[in-house]
């Protein structure tokens, strides 16, 4: 069991995330349906750069990285840029542009959707795609276009929240 903690503690020191106790070794918290798919198929570089998150919190995906919402069964997947013709920073434009992000929707293990979510200004009204019972929310992208400089797709950012929807007959009336 020695030789089991220092493996542990050295591929959470090169990792640079603490993703050991949910594959159970560490502690006695059990890996999810998909986490135990992942272990055994072997696809650890996977799960590394996935997100673990829960419904109506606000959440960061790095282009190209998964987020779960294990209590859903639900993955999301930030997978392309289609678009940025953001204004860049300190220049004055006549017209503001835009952010399309492509999310895809991954449920047991398979694509069933794919969502392209455009984000005009973060001052503008967050722009939300429907999902069965489920809104996905884009609030934010990073980084910001600069005067003379390409944004790599790896360094964008997509700040995303994922809530149920509330029936019909539950949405309160002005």
């Amino acid at each position: 069991m020695k030789s089991l903690t220092i493996t542990a503690v050295i591929l959470t020191w090169i990792s640079g995330v603490n993703c050991l106790p949910s594959y159970g070794i560490l502690s006695n918290i059990k890996p999810s349906r998909i986490e135990t798919q992942l272990i055994a198929q072997g696809n650890h570089q996977q799960f590394i750069r996935r997100v673990k998150t829960i419904l109506n919190t606000d959440f960061y995906l790095k282009y190209g990285q998964i987020a779960y919402l294990p209590n859903e069964n639900i993955e999301i997947k930030f997978s392309k840029i289609i678009e940025d013709s953001r204004c860049p920073a300190k220049v004055t434009c006549i017209w503001q542009g835009q952010v399309i992000v492509e999310l895809d929707i991954i449920k047991n293990g398979k694509k069933v959707s794919t969502l392209m979510l455009t984000l005009i200004s973060v001052n503008d009204v967050s722009p939300i795609q429907f999902l069965g019972k489920y809104t996905v929310t884009l609030k934010e992208v990073l980084s910001y276009p600069k005067n003379g400089t390409n944004i790599l797709s790896e360094d964008y950012i997509a700040k995303i929240v994922v809530a149920k929807r509330l029936p019909i007959n539950k949405i309160p009336t002005p």
